[in-house]
């Protein structure tokens, strides 16, 4: 089970934390957001409790609940976090292994002690067992998995600052792994240095090492991060700070050598305090992309260091377990007389990729592959603002999938309210369109439509989708951010009552004035002024004109659902057949609309170049009126045939 936590504010800057409470989201199986308040002012009353090896009761108490409080509020409007309880206790009763990754994008929430959440019958969630608790960061980078078999383990140690009890170590080590050679896999009196050459001497022997396991102390660092304490390699009787960023620099060129990195050393995984939440040194080496890292996220005790060596290598060497599953022994093993159970943290790899493929947005791009495309497709056509990934995932309510992919049709690059605002900006939007359309294929069965786009442009990808299931959702009044379902293509139109009412018709006389050219508006939302229809068609009584308007009255709300919307494509459709069929020469319908976005794609479903005039569709804008847009109505011209 996954639970993937992010900030709502700033969720692309890990590390910008101030301290003060903030809102947090997830997304459940079927895409819904939950979103709550996680309180860090009383976070930080308990702060410098947990930086001891022995909080007191009652701390450890209200951290438990304000954790268990916050889960509880964040995953209330999902399936709620007595699920996750249930699931984990019922797999704790049959003995089966059940994990829960947490999955962060902020640094701090990986400061938290999670397994002291309390669960509902009173108990801490880290003292379920098999420990079920790993860690990761949603980041985008792709771990490989560590190997099912341990390979060789290189024992690094320093006693810079103070005795590590390296012998008991070593000792536990041997018993566990037979084949562990101390003159040659040990590292004494550890620096960055000849850790560098150790790693670098068994790569070119052939024989690199697969886990590295490092013993020391750790402590903070000025600045507020914390570090680990080695031997300084000029001043050996003086420690020296290793930081996160250094140690990963070194271990960077052997990543793809290491399956896992074992830290003994108290607050390994620590981030860092309030206003300097770089990262600690785990979370560093994990987004270099090693498979596995295991640390303390607080004060580590001598004994629990030791009893983590032994079981882990045990079931590492002995009975080849897995990694993860050998961490899970070795928690095991650690003794409930400390807190040593609630520090140690295994850091996971990510999924496969095969398993991470969902939940991305994608910008389209005509000279970029696009992942497999899924059955049913999410597009945010982005032209004049964007369309938040959230509110789609809202929208779908679980259709194309619990965290599907969402292709962004963004064909300037950009958003803007004026775009496109040269012909050559639509061409190009147009263009896009329709390369997006053709790489489509026989994969896609349905397209899920959010559009922020000119009505012209959304009325020509409705036509170009009129081979697909479509789906067109519509943004509330007053950008709310709240999406329904606008049109769905398979959706029976109402029969109770017409949609169109028409406001003008054309004679033969006036046909025959137009020379086969006839304008036709598309009035629901509100209707075009007088004044607007004269400046588009040059007179202020135009006599091909023919004028459909909402039966109902136009208004922001008299479209009420897909059904209406079906009807108004049927009732267009019929219209545009009747003009065929009434004006056999009849040769273009100017269209200017002004409906919903949703109803104006939907619309472009009805058109048919081939046994309809063709349609030239016009865009409207304060500033100018109506302007055609350079869109041949889907008819390839013949060379030399005048528009």
């Amino acid at each position: 089970m996954t639970i993937e936590l992010g900030r709502v504010e700033s969720p692309n800057k890990p590390y910008a934390f101030d301290g003060r409470p903030q809102q947090y989201s997830t997304r459940g199986e079927q895409g819904k957001p939950g979103v709550a308040v996680l309180r860090w002012d009383e976070v930080e009353k308990l702060r410098a409790e947990f930086l001891q090896a022995t909080p007191t009761p009652g701390a450890r108490k209200r951290m438990g609940d304000l954790l268990r409080g916050f889960l509880v509020d964040v995953l209330k409007e999902l399936d709620g976090w007595s699920s996750y309880e249930k699931a984990l206790l019922k797999a704790e009763a049959k003995k089966a292994s059940l994990r829960l990754r947490f999955r962060f994008s902020a640094g701090e929430l990986f400061s938290l002690p999670w397994s002291l959440t309390a669960l509902h019958n009173g108990r801490s969630l880290g003292n379920i067992k098999p420990h079920p608790l790993q860690f990761e960061w949603a980041h985008d980078l792709r771990a490989s998995l560590a190997s099912p078999s341990h390979g060789r383990v290189l024992f690094a140690w320093s006693d810079a600052g103070d005795y590590v009890s390296e012998e008991r170590h070593l000792a536990a080590l041997q018993k566990a792994c037979p084949d562990f050679d101390c003159e040659q896999d040990e590292l004494a009196n550890l620096n960055l240095d000849s850790l560098r050459d150790k790693l670098e001497k068994a790569r070119q022997e052939g024989r690199p090492f697969r886990i590295l396991h490092i013993l020391c102390h750790g402590g903070p660092i000025p600045g507020g991060t914390f570090g680990l304490i080695w031997t300084d390699p000029n001043h050996p009787r003086r420690p020296m700070l290793v930081d996160g960023d250094r140690l990963r620099d070194v271990l960077g060129p052997y990543q793809g050598d290491l399956q896992a990195v074992v830290l003994s050393a108290c607050h390994g995984s620590n981030p860092g305090q309030v206003g300097s939440m770089f990262g600690g040194v785990a979370h560093d080496l994990h987004r270099l992309g090693i498979p596995a890292v295991i640390a303390s996220q607080m004060p580590l005790t001598v004994n629990g260091s030791i009893q983590m060596t032994e079981a882990l290598y045990e079931a590492l060497c002995q009975r080849k377990f897995p990694i993860d599953v050998a961490f899970q022994k070795a928690h095991e093993a650690l003794s409930a007389s400390s807190l040593d159970w609630a520090s140690l943290q295994f850091f996971a790899p990510s999924p496969p990729v095969e398993a991470r493929t969902r939940g991305q947005r994608i910008v389209f791009s005509p000279d970029a592959p696009i992942p497999e495309l899924p059955e049913e497709l999410a597009v945010a056509y982005e032209v004049n603002f964007n369309v938040a990934p959230a509110s789609m995932v809202e929208a779908l309510e679980g259709r194309a999938g619990g965290d599907p992919d969402i292709v962004a049709l963004q064909p300037f690059g950009r958003v803007a309210d004026d775009l496109p605002n040269t012909t050559r900006d639509w061409r190009r939007a147009l263009k896009q369109a329709d390369q997006l359309v053709n790489r489509l294929g026989t994969d896609v069965s349905m397209v899920h439509l959010f559009g922020r786009a000119p009505l012209p442009l959304m009325f020509h990808l409705g036509w170009r989708l009129s081979r697909w299931k479509l789906r067109v959702y519509q943004e509330e009044r007053g950008r709310t951010g709240r999406w329904t379902c606008g049109y769905d293509s398979m959706q029976k139109p109402s029969s109770e009552e017409r949609f169109f009412r028409e406001e003008a018709w054309p004679d033969s006389k006036a046909y025959s004035v137009a020379r086969g050219r006839l304008a036709m508006t598309i009035e629901v939302n509100l209707s075009i002024h007088p004044e607007e229809l004269a400046k588009w068609l040059g007179t202020e009584n135009p006599p091909a004109l023919v004028r459909l308007v909402a039966a109902r009255g136009t208004s922001p709300t008299v479209v009420r659902g897909p059904m209406d919307t079906a009807r108004a494509v049927d009732e267009f459709r019929a219209y545009l057949d009747r003009i065929h069929a009434e004006w056999r020469d009849a040769s273009e319908v100017w269209l200017a609309m002004a409906c919903p976005a949703s109803l104006a794609a939907a619309l472009g479903r009805a058109y048919n170049p081939k046994s309809q005039p063709t349609v030239k569709l016009f865009n409207f804008r304060k500033s100018e009126g109506y302007v055609e847009v350079p869109w041949t109505g889907g008819v390839t011209r013949k060379p030399g045939r005048r528009s």
